[in-house]
């Protein structure tokens, strides 16, 4: 057993446990109790059991790790339980902590080497521990920093994944996740395995919650890939993870409870995986409780945009053009949205010649561009209200700029006048060329030989002048 004089308690049995969760004077004595070697009102309960061989490695080195980096104790309880996890009664585990994480093995009718995270609860039958139809509380921030840090300590050959919500324990107060390792003894013994999970737990329990976007997830397999994959590259962070073969247990009731237990702000569907009734069940509840659907590309765009500022720009821009997608920027803060319209001829032109260098460009720029209706980029933008005036000005500049790079630009009173060449094929038919393998040259800008005749390429081109108003 481990041995810190600041340690918080560390329980080995479900005598203590049951103590601990009802007497909530705690005043055991070390000679009363060995198991209990001091206490410190805390913020995270870590608990592994003792018929777990990967849990205990986690947790042994967990504690090395805390003992090595911090000279005080760090705001962790440490629970040892005899009890497999999964059946712990989730009423007599103490609540005083902010949160649970459970560190556990993890077992699979198909071996293969994984780090996984979920939360608990039973969407059907309780076949693993736990009350049927019941969730406990998630804890999307602690788990969403746990896939990160799994994915960043890693040991070659190991996947990183979300699991769907499944098992024991249930009637759990405070929010909750389990971190594992496996799927075999080699792995729940491995302690570079359990030394990188016991890296990932201690950064997540410290990791900034505020960026994270709580969401609760529907549909895909045991396995959630799609929402890993999220987790991996965006701020959304699940709670509960419904399973595609679950969906049939979903009703109202349970909706909501997965949104709740999630502490969701909005929803994320993997599409692929569900029928099109099943979908349309989840957006009729969603509807019901005015809770929004994000896809994958909705938390890639957003940046590091405030989650509730992001939906407010969404609906304003779904005024402005129904269906459209949004595209956010260098825009840090936008707590009032508003469009700006820049000429439409303007922006057609430079995503006709220079849609890449603009769509880049517009990073510096604290804008959102709105896509759809068959373009890229439509004439209007949405930025802060405060700043209207200077992105406009900007956008319109760079536009400018870029069209400058291509073509013979002046600017006349209130418009951008753009001088073009273009090949003229009557001017070539009328020299005698036709068309063929001579145009091809012309228009690559070599000189062609018909008869005695050399052509040049500026005999064969015609000069045209756009003029786009921009005030």
């Amino acid at each position: 057993m481990p041995s810190f004089s600041n340690i918080d308690f560390i329980c080995s049995d479900s005598i203590l446990l049951n103590k601990l969760s009802k007497n909530k004077d705690y005043s055991f004595s070390l000679q009363s109790n060995p198991y209990l070697i001091g206490f410190i009102m805390s913020s995270t309960l870590l608990i592994s059991s003792r018929k777990d061989p990967a849990g205990t490695l986690i947790h042994q080195e967990l504690c090395d790790l805390i003992k090595k980096q911090y000279d005080s104790h760090p705001d962790i309880k440490h629970l040892y339980s005899d009890e497999r996890l999964i059946y712990l009664n989730g009423q007599d585990i103490p609540s005083d902590t902010d949160r649970i994480l459970f560190l556990s093995r993890h077992s699979s009718e198909k071996p293969r080497q994984v780090l996984t995270v979920h939360v608990t609860g039973n969407f059907g039958s309780a076949d693993y521990g736990g009350d049927p139809q019941t969730l406990t509380p998630a804890d999307p921030f602690l788990m969403h920093a746990l896939i990160k840090g799994l994915v960043r300590y890693a040991p070659p050959g190991y996947e990183v994944m979300y699991e769907a919500t499944h098992h024991g324990p249930t009637n759990i107060l405070i929010p909750s996740c389990f971190v594992e390792i496996g799927s075999t003894e080699k792995e729940w013994n491995d302690r570079v395995g359990a030394h990188a999970v016991a890296q990932a737990s201690l950064e997540a329990i410290f990791a900034e919650k505020s960026t994270t976007i709580p969401l609760a997830g529907f549909g895909g397999t045991h396995y959630t890939q799609r929402q890993t994959e999220i987790s991996k590259k965006t701020r959304g962070g699940f709670g509960h993870i419904m399973p595609t073969r679950d969906i049939r247990h979903l009703d109202e009731r349970m909706f909501q409870e997965i949104i709740t237990g999630s502490q969701a702000v909005a929803i994320y569907l993997d599409r692929k995986s569900l029928s099109g009734e099943e979908e349309q069940k989840i957006l009729q509840y969603a509807k019901k409780i005015q809770i929004p659907v994000l896809g994958q590309h909705d938390l890639l765009r957003l940046k590091n945009l405030n989650f509730h500022e992001y939906l407010n720009i969404r609906n304003h821009a779904h005024n402005i053009l129904a269906d459209s997608t949004v595209i956010v920027h260098n825009l840090e803060t936008c707590p009032h949205p508003t469009g700006i319209s820049i000429p439409e001829d303007l922006i057609d032109e430079v995503m006709k010649n220079s849609p890449d260098e603009f769509l880049s460009e517009l990073e510096k720029y604290s804008v959102v561009h709105l896509a759809g209706k068959g373009k890229a980029c439509q004439a209007i933008f949405i930025t802060e209200e405060t700043c209207k005036d200077k992105v406009k000005q900007e956008i319109t500049q760079l536009c400018i700029t870029l069209l400058q790079s291509k073509f013979s630009c002046r600017l006349d009173s209130d418009s951008l006048v753009i001088l073009k060449t273009r090949f003229d094929p009557v001017k070539a038919k009328n020299l005698g060329i036709s068309p063929g393998p001579f145009f091809s040259e012309l228009l690559a800008g070599n000189p062609v030989k018909t008869g005695d005749i050399i052509i040049y390429p500026d005999m064969v081109m015609t000069e045209t002048e756009k003029r786009i108003k921009i005030v």
